[in-house]
C-alpha cells in the first residue's frame, strides 16, 4: 500500500532526532542527509513509522499500551508524539462520565451514612435523657466510625460497591446499655459520658474480635443452609424497613392519629414524588447516572429557591420539619477530634461497666452473629457473584476493631447504598472512598451542611432504595415460589416491621424446617422396596431353585433405606412392615432384610422404631436382618438388647438375599447330587480321575444327562486338565484369555466395579490391601499334573487379612471428594458352570475369585483345536454345552443389572 493512498496529516507527525539529543533550528534531522536514510528499507520504516502514528487512535485502548509508550519515548527522546486533538473529545467525556457518575454515587451514600450515623447517635442517647444534651460526641464518634468503617471494607472487602456504615440494629441495644448506665451513676455527666463511649467502643472491639474469629474459623457459611425464602424475606424486610425509615425521616411521625393530619401529609408528598419520579426514571431505562443527580440538584436547588421566595428562615424550615432541628449549640460542638483525647478516664466507672453492660453484650454477640452470617450470606444474592462469607465476616471484624479502637462505633455493610450503587454501576470501590472523604470532611467541619438538605431528600432516597429490594425480593420470587414459601416471605416481611428482624428470620426459619419436615415425610426413608421373587441374589441357581424362589421369594421382604432416620421418616419402615405382615397378597413372612447401605446416621427415635421392629419379629414369627451397617450404626445397634430373631450383618444385601434364600430352600434340594452343598471334603474329590470329574459336571446338567449329547460329551475327559484351586485365590487373567473352565466342586465369584459402594473388601472374599501388591506378590495355580504345572497359575495374595464385610464409606473430610468405586459381586457361580474365555479387550478388572476350595477341569486351547480335528462331533456338543451355560448366565447378569441399577434410580 502506498503512502499516498492514506489519509495523512504530517502536521501531526512529529520528525524529531534520532541520533542527536540536541535541538538545532537551522540544521536539518540527521535522517534526512544520512546515507541510511536514504537506502529503501530506511524509506520504507519512515513511511510505516509515520503510518502508525497517523492512524492509531490515541483514545483506542490496545493491547501491550505501556510498552508502546515506552517505545515512542525511546523513539522520540524530546517527548512524545503528539495526538490530533478530535479524537482526544470521546475519552475526555467518557473521563468526566465516569467521574460524574462516581462523584453522584459517592455523594448519594455520603448523604444516606452521614444520616444514619446522625440517627443512630440520636437513638443512643434518647430523648429527654441526661445524654440527649450531649449528643455531639456520639455523632463525632458515628462519623468518624463511618468513614473507618468505609475505607476498611473498600480495602479488604471482596464484595463489589462496598459501603461501611453504623448499623441500626446495635444502636437500640446500645441505648438500653446507656440507659442502665445512666441509671445507675444518678445521671452524672462527668461519668456517664466517658463510661458510655468506652462501652461503645469496646463494644465495637468484642464484636469484631468474634466477627474475626468466625471468619478464620470459617463457621459462617452455616448460614448457607438458610433457605432461600428467608433470605428473600430479609432483604424484602430491609426493604419494608427503609420504606418505613424514610417515612419517618421526611413526616418527622410515626404511623399514629397525628400521622394523617394535613400538615404531615404535605411534608410525606415531595418525598413520595422523589422516589416515584426516581422509579419511574428506572422504569423508562434512563441512565441512572443522568437522571438520579438531575432530580437531586433540582429537588435541592427548587426547595432553596421556594424557601427564598417565600422568605423563609432555617429557623422557620426546621420547626416546621422541612430540614433537620438541631440545636445551634450541638451543631457548634459537633466538630471535634478523637474522643479519647476528650475523655478523662479516671471518670469511667469500670464497675458499671462490666456490671450492667455484660448480659447485653452477650445478648448482642450471639445476635449480631447470627444478622450478620445471613447478611453476609445475602450478598451473593444481592450482587449475582460467589461471595465468600467468611471473608465478609473477618473483614467486618477487622472494621470493627479499628474503629473500636480509635473510639468509635462500629457497623457493617451498608446493603441499601449499595444497592444504589450497583444501579448506578460505578467503580466497586471509589463510591465508598468518596464517601469516606465526604464524611471525614463532615467530621472536622461539623454538621452546619446537612442542614441545607431538605429532608424529603433523604426521606425520598430510603423509600426509592426500600421500593427496589421489595421489587427484588418480594414481588420477583413469587413468579417461581411454591405456596407456602410465598407465605414465608410474606410474613418475613410483615413480622420485619412489627416483632424485629431477628425474631422474623426466626419465625421464617421455623416455617422452613417445618416444611422441609413435612416433604421429608412425604418422600420417606425407603429408597426400594422389593420381595425376593423379584429381587434375588448373585447365586447362579438351579431351575429347581429358580422356580422355587420365584413361586416362594415373596417370604423375603427388602427395604433399602435411604438418608438421615429421624422421628419425621423413620416411621414409614414401621408402616411397611405391619403392612407386608397384613398383606394376603403374599405367602406369610418369613424374612425382613434392612438395607441401611444409604444411611448415614439415624436419632433416638428411629432407635425406637428398631425396637418396635423387633416385637413385631417376636409377635408374628419372622426373622429381621439389618445389613450394610457401618461401624457407628452398628455399635448403636448393639448397644439394644434384641431377640435373637434379629441379626446385624456389615455385609451387603446380596450376601443377606443369598442367606435368605438358602434358609427358605427345601432341604431335598440340596440332598440330591445335583447341588453339592459347601464344606464337603476336598480330599474326596482330589482322588477322582478327569472322566468321574467329568461325569459328575455332566449330572448337575439334567439337560445334557442321559440323553445324545452325553455319549458325545464323555470323550472330553482325555482332553481335560484337573486344576484345583484353593480358597480366597483368583484365577489369572491371562489364562481366561485362551482356556475354558469346568466348575466340578466349590463355588467362585465374579466380581466387578460396582456404583453401590467405595469399600475395598468384597464380602466372603480376601483380597489384598491393593491391586498393586496383588499382582506383584501373585503364585501361581498348582496343577495336580507334575508336568503341566507350568500352565496352571494361581493369584494369590501375599498379605492376606480377615474379609470385611462391604459396606458404604462416606468421606469424612469436610471438602468433596469424588464417589469411587469398588468390587462387588455380580454372580455366584458353582458346579455346572462354565468359565469361558474372555474377548480381548473386555474390563480386566473382571474377575474369578474362589470362596471355597475348588475342583476345576481345564480345556486349553491347543485341547481344543486337537478335539476338532480327531472328534467334531464332541466338540460341537462342547460348544452347545457352553453356548447353554453362558445363555443361561446371560438371563441372569441382565436380571442382577436391572436389580442393581433399580437400586439406583427407581
Amino acid at each position: 500500500m502506498e503512502t499516498a493512498a492514506l489519509p495523512l496529516d504530517r502536521g501531526n507527525v512529529a520528525m524529531t532526532s534520532v541520533v542527536s539529543h540536541q535541538r538545532s533550528p537551522a540544521a536539518p534531522p540527521p535522517h534526512v542527509l544520512s546515507d541510511g536514510s536514504l537506502t529503501p528499507s530506511n524509506d520504507s520504516a519512515l513511511r510505516l513509522t509515520r503510518r502508525r502514528h497517523s492512524v492509531h487512535d490515541p483514545a483506542t485502548p490496545t493491547r501491550g499500551s505501556a510498552t508502546t509508550a515506552a517505545t515512542r519515548l525511546l523513539r522520540h527522546p524530546l517527548g512524545p508524539v503528539e495526538a490530533p486533538s478530535a479524537p482526544a473529545v470521546p475519552r475526555c467525556r467518557a473521563l468526566a462520565l465516569e467521574v460524574l457518575v462516581n462523584g453522584t454515587s459517592g455523594v448519594i451514600a455520603f448523604l444516606l451514612s452521614s444520616t444514619l450515623a446522625v440517627s443512630c447517635a440520636s437513638v443512643v442517647v434518647g430523648h429527654g435523657t441526661p445524654l440527649a444534651s450531649v449528643i455531639a460526641p456520639f455523632i463525632d464518634m458515628n462519623l468518624l466510625g463511618t468513614a473507618v468503617l468505609s475505607v476498611v471494607l473498600a480495602w479488604q472487602s471482596r464484595a463489589p460497591y462496598t459501603l461501611g456504615s453504623i448499623d441500626v440494629f446495635v444502636a437500640p441495644v446500645m441505648a438500653d446499655m446507656a440507659d442502665k448506665i445512666s441509671t445507675h451513676l444518678h445521671g452524672d455527666l462527668a461519668t456517664v459520658v466517658p463510661t458510655t463511649v468506652v462501652m461503645i467502643a469496646a463494644t465495637s472491639v468484642v464484636l469484631g474480635l468474634v466477627f474475626v474469629a468466625m471468619g478464620a474459623c470459617r463457621v459462617t457459611a452455616i448460614a448457607n443452609y438458610i433457605p432461600y425464602p428467608v433470605i428473600a424475606g430479609f432483604l424484602s424486610g430491609i426493604g419494608a424497613q427503609l420504606m418505613k425509615n424514610g417515612v419517618h425521616m421526611a413526616a418527622s411521625r410515626a404511623f399514629s392519629a397525628a400521622f394523617w393530619t394535613t400538615d404531615v401529609q404535605v411534608l410525606l408528598l415531595p418525598a413520595v414524588a422523589f422516589a416515584s419520579l426516581a422509579r419511574l426514571g428506572q422504569y423508562l431505562k434512563c441512565p441512572v447516572a443522568l437522571s438520579f443527580p438531575c432530580l437531586l440538584a433540582l429537588s435541592l436547588v427548587g426547595f432553596q429557591l421556594l424557601a427564598t421566595i417565600s422568605g423563609a428562615s432555617m429557623t422557620a424550615l426546621g420547626n416546621d420539619g422541612w430540614v433537620f432541628a438541631w440545636d445551634p449549640v450541638v451543631v457548634a460542638q459537633t466538630p471535634m477530634w478523637l474522643p479519647w483525647a476528650e475523655i478523662d478516664f479516671r471518670q469511667v466507672h469500670w464497675h458499671t461497666l462490666t456490671h450492667e453492660c455484660m448480659k447485653f453484650l452477650v445478648s448482642l454477640v450471639i445476635l449480631g452473629a447470627l444478622k450478620y452470617s445471613v447478611a453476609t450470606t445475602s450478598l451473593s444474592t444481592l450482587f449475582g457473584r460467589d461471595i465468600s462469607p467468611d471473608n465478609e465476616m473477618r473483614v467486618i471484624g477487622l472494621a470493627n476493631v479499628a474503629s473500636g479502637l480509635l473510639g468509635c462505633c462500629g457497623g457493617c455493610h451498608y446493603l441499601s447504598a449499595m444497592g444504589i450503587m450497583k444501579q448506578f454501576e460505578a467503580h466497586e470501590k471509589v463510591p465508598a472512598l468518596v464517601c469516606a472523604f465526604l464524611v471525614m470532611l463532615l467530621w472536622t467541619m461539623g454538621i452546619r451542611l446537612l442542614q441545607f438538605v431538605p429532608k424529603f431528600i433523604f426521606g425520598g432516597l430510603l423509600l426509592s432504595v426500600g421500593l427496589h429490594f421489595l421489587e427484588a425480593y418480594l414481588v420477583a420470587p413469587f413468579q417461581f415460589l411454591k405456596p407456602i414459601e410465598k407465605v414465608t416471605v410474606v410474613l418475613i416481611t410483615s413480622s420485619f416491621l412489627v416483632i424485629g428482624m431477628l425474631e422474623s428470620v426466626a419465625m421464617g426459619i421455623i416455617i422452613s424446617m417445618i416444611e422441609l419436615i413435612w416433604r421429608i415425610h412425604a418422600v420417606g426413608c425407603v429408597h426400594h422396596e422389593t420381595t425376593g421373587a423379584l429381587s434375588r441374589s448373585a447365586v447362579d441357581r438351579t431351575p429347581e431353585q429358580t422356580a422355587y424362589l420365584d413361586s416362594e421369594g415373596s417370604a423375603i421382604f427388602v427395604l433399602r433405606l435411604q438418608g438421615y432416620l429421624f422421628f419425621g421418616t423413620s416411621v414409614n419402615i414401621l408402616e411397611r412392615i405391619e403392612t407386608r405382615i397384613h398383606s394376603l397378597a403374599f405367602p406369610k413372612l418369613r424374612f425382613v432384610i434392612i438395607d441401611f447401605g444409604l444411611v448415614p446416621s439415624f436419632d433416638a427415635t428411629a432407635l425406637l422404631n428398631f425396637r418396635k421392629v423387633s416385637t413385631f419379629a417376636d409377635m408374628y414369627m419372622f426373622d429381621i436382618y439389618f445389613c450394610g451397617l457401618r461401624p457407628k450404626i452398628e455399635t448403636a445397634l448393639r448397644r439394644n438388647h434384641y431377640t435373637e430373631r434379629v441379626h446385624l450383618l456389615s455385609s451387603d444385601v446380596d450376601i443377606v438375599l443369598e442367606i435368605c434364600e438358602n434358609e427358605l430352600l427345601p432341604a431335598d434340594m440340596f440332598s440330591n447330587p445335583e447341588t453339592p452343598r459347601p464344606g464337603k471334603s476336598l480330599n474326596d474329590w482330589k482322588r477322582l480321575s478327569q472322566l468321574e470329574l467329568w461325569e459328575h459336571f455332566m449330572a448337575v446338567s439334567p439337560e445334557h444327562f442321559g440323553s445324545a449329547s452325553y455319549q458325545k460329551l464323555l470323550p472330553l475327559a482325555a482332553y481335560l486338565d484337573i486344576v484345583v484351586v484353593p480358597n480366597g485365590t483368583q484365577l489369572v487373567p491371562e489364562c481366561l484369555r485362551n482356556d475354558t473352565y469346568f466348575i466340578c466342586f466349590g463355588y467362585m465369584n465374579f466380581i466387578m466395579d460396582s456404583e453401590f459402594s467405595n469399600a475395598h473388601n468384597i464380602p466372603g472374599v480376601r483380597l489384598a490391601d491393593d491391586d498393586s501388591s496383588e499382582d506383584d506378590a501373585s503364585t501361581r495355580y498348582n496343577d495336580s499334573r507334575a508336568n503341566e504345572e507350568k500352565d496352571y497359575e494361581l493369584s494369590k495374595p501375599s498379605r492376606v487379612r480377615k474379609a470385611r464385610t462391604l459396606s458404604y464409606v462416606v468421606p469424612e473430610e469436610p471438602q468433596w471428594t469424588p464417589f469411587t468405586t469398588a468390587k462387588s459381586r455380580l454372580l455366584k457361580i458353582g458346579p455346572g458352570s462354565v468359565i469361558t474365555l474372555n474377548v480381548p479387550g473386555v474390563d480386566p478388572e473382571y474377575k474369578y475369585y474362589a470362596t471355597s476350595d475348588c475342583m476345576v477341569l481345564r480345556l486349553r486351547a491347543v485341547a481344543m483345536e486337537m478335539l476338532e480335528a480327531r472328534a467334531p462331533h464332541t466338540a460341537v456338543a462342547v460348544l452347545k454345552l457352553i453356548n447353554f451355560r453362558l445363555a443361561s448366565r446371560f438371563r441372569h447378569s441382565s436380571k442382577r443389572v436391572s436389580q442393581m441399577s433399580s437400586l439406583l434410580y427407581k
